[in-house]
């Protein structure tokens, strides 16, 4: 970018590459040659109403628009010097390593005046003790023109209905009934006086299962930061539900067709004890994985800056997800792996208590205005800067179908040579740990029973016993909590780590606040784009463009950027970083040292069947007889011979 505003035919946006090294470190943090000083002193702007949002702004065509924007980034006179904005507090990007060499840009769109964007991507992701890849893809420039703006084409609403001053259209007969059909109110003057409420004299909330519905899904992992619903809505309708954690009756959102209160409690203990940590997290992120085929690629950190400043992280979760998530356990075990290697083993609990069922619509959804709003912002001509940061914010899918409620997960790392010191069982480990929860919750109250632990646990899992009966067999529990409020999750944080175990009072207590703090812990994913009104102006296009966007996300978050491990380790792709998960008998970076040797005498080394790692997909064919194809090489670096299993090419219709 040179600095001048250009007209939409002259203005181009490129897309620039870094190679993100196994060495040294990863940079992703440079746009543009020499590096630029990046700053995180930034001016917050004004806070404005969702129906002021976007007043100010001037939609095209071809794209975004006009100053006042979020998105701007605040620049300086100096040519060398660049301050970006992320959107998002404290998330100023950092000072960048001038040694890294720089791609040149490449020609990629043509975007609108008042703005330019640009793009870039990660050839290969770090590994073998490089850095986390991580920041950005796309960054936007603001830019003065004297030039005309031309206005993209509104909704046009129906004779027998009511235009919003959002521009949403609404059936004439919800005007003047008590509720905000509009989300910003205008179907309510103050000089209207409602008559015909649809709930007549009674007041009715809804409750937070309604109010959360439908929430986002991140196929990669990452929690998205708002709700596209605006399930305030009610289309005229009163209908009631009856909820048996306050025994009154809620309201009942239009969005959601259907939803059920049946609270079930369960616990479960590994049967097993895992013998290292590698063979635990890669047990998690299965778990993790999203129906949809992605591998084990995962992206918990949002990079691109949100296109609302006062939009949050993964509030679907409850407030007890803050720095009590499984992907802080599981980073935590990748990150620090010396500390979970000598002589250490693990053994998890889990307990799930599940409040709701419920169904979305399948038709006739009411998203929010701001949904609409950024669906808008969106331009027409694909930049995937953008529309990455569009699907960050609401997910690359939303829950069709969900359940809510909460979880919680316990991992105790074991001390082996106590274990073997004490000969105390696997079976011993599993009834001292255990909560033994069975019951049920009721008009808010939650009655509980927990089984007997033998007399001797104190032994097994109160670390404060080390210096009367020595070691104990617990060495460190890690916590993770979804759903319920802070309170109650910090409180079972430090009741384990003082006891090592959980009781039957702190569960009950967080179990209560669920009811007000659920969290979304089983879902059926739909895409986003499906939510996006066919009577938008250009509606088919936008689908278009983030059909792309989904696709592209996912290939740029993909482990086909990673080298293969040695040995048979699995490979995965967490926040940016390449990490090889070995088995048992493996050890190292890249799974490359047998375990056996280091040991007196040294132990024969097993035949081991290598495997390579697919490379990312080629693009698609253009199309012949109704159909397209792609491929893909087996990538053996490391491992010369190495098979990959799967299909190295593949083909869909067109």
């Amino acid at each position: 970018m040179d600095g001048k505003c250009y007209q939409l035919s002259d203005l181009p946006v490129r897309m620039f590459k870094s190679r993100c090294r196994n060495t040294a470190f990863c940079s992703r943090d440079a746009f543009a040659a020499p590096a630029q000083k990046m700053t995180e002193n930034q001016t917050q702007p004004r806070k404005t109403s969702r129906s002021q949002m976007f007043s100010a702004k001037c939609r095209g065509q071809k794209g975004e628009t006009a100053a006042n924007s979020q998105f701007n980034p605040s620049l300086t006179d100096r040519p060398n010097s660049l301050q970006i904005s992320t959107g998002r507090e404290g998330g100023a990007v950092p000072h960048v390593k001038e040694n890294i060499p720089h791609r040149s840009y490449s020609p990629l769109a043509y975007m609108k005046i008042y703005s330019t964007r640009r793009s870039r991507t990660a050839e290969v992701f770090g590994q073998f003790g490089g850095e986390h890849c991580q920041g950005p893809i796309g960054e936007r420039e603001s830019c003065t023109t004297n030039a005309n703006c031309s206005t993209a084409s509104s909704t046009v609403c129906s004779d027998s209905q009511f235009q919003c001053d959002s521009g949403t259209c609404i059936r004439k007969r919800l005007m003047c009934n008590g509720d905000l059909d509009c989300e910003d109110g205008s179907d309510e003057p103050y000089d209207c006086d409602p008559e015909n409420k649809p709930c007549g004299t009674r007041v009715l909330d809804t409750n937070e299962q309604g109010r959360t519905a439908g929430y986002g899904i991140n196929i990669l992992g990452a929690g998205p930061r708002m709700n596209p619903f605006n399930n305030d809505y009610f289309n005229g309708r009163c209908d009631r539900l009856r909820n048996p954690n306050t025994e009154q009756n809620d309201r009942l959102p239009w969005n959601v067709g259907v939803l059920h209160y049946q609270t079930l409690v369960e616990e479960t203990v590994s049967r097993e004890i895992y013998e290292n940590s590698h063979t635990l997290v890669r047990q998690m992120l299965k778990e993790m994985t999203s129906t949809i085929d992605v591998g084990l690629s995962f992206k918990f950190q949002p990079s691109e800056a949100s296109l609302s400043k006062d939009s949050g992280s993964g509030g679907v979760s409850g407030d007890a997800s803050i720095g009590f998530n499984k992907e802080t356990v599981i980073k935590d075990m990748t990150e620090h792996t010396t500390s979970y290697t000598k002589n250490k083993s693990f053994m998890r609990v889990r307990g799930t208590v599940e409040m709701s069922t419920y169904r979305m619509r399948s038709r006739d959804l009411q998203v929010a205005d701001e949904f609409l709003d950024h669906v808008k912002y969106l331009p027409l001509e694909y930049e995937k800067g953008i529309y990455f940061a569009f699907l960050e914010d609401y997910g690359t899918h939303y829950t069709k179908n969900g359940k809510s409620g909460g979880e919680y997960e316990l991992v105790y790392v074991l001390n082996q040579d106590t274990i073997k010191k004490k000969h105390v069982t696997d079976r011993k480990i599993q009834e001292c740990i255990k909560l033994g929860i069975e019951g049920g919750i009721t008009a808010g109250d939650v009655t509980v029973r927990g089984h007997v632990k033998p007399d001797d646990c104190n032994t097994v899992t109160n670390p404060t016993t080390e210096e009367s009966e020595g070691k104990a067999v617990v060495d460190k529990v890690m916590t993770s909590v979804k759903g319920g409020t802070l309170v109650t999750a910090v409180a079972m944080k430090t009741k384990v780590n003082k006891e090592g175990v959980l009781d039957l009072v702190t569960f009950q207590d967080w179990a209560r606040s669920i009811a007000s703090a659920p969290a979304l812990i089983k879902s059926e994913p739909e895409p986003i784009y499906m939510l996006i009104p066919l009577e938008m102006p250009s509606a088919n296009v936008r689908i278009s463009n983030l059909k792309q966007a989904i696709a592209d996300y996912v290939a740029e978050y993909s482990v086909c950027k990673c080298k293969p491990c040695h040995n048979g380790g699995t490979l995965t792709l967490l926040d940016g970083k390449c990490i090889c998960l070995c088995s048992n008998l493996f050890e190292g970076m890249a799974c490359q040292s047998f375990k056996g040797d280091n040991t007196v005498p040294p132990v024969e080394r097993p035949p081991i069947a290598h495997e390579g790692n697919w490379s990312c997909w080629s693009s698609w064919s253009s199309c012949t007889n109704g159909k397209r194809t792609r491929t893909r090489s087996c990538n053996t670096d490391g491992v010369p011979g190495a098979p990959c299993r799967g299909d190295i090419s593949s083909e869909e219709h067109c």
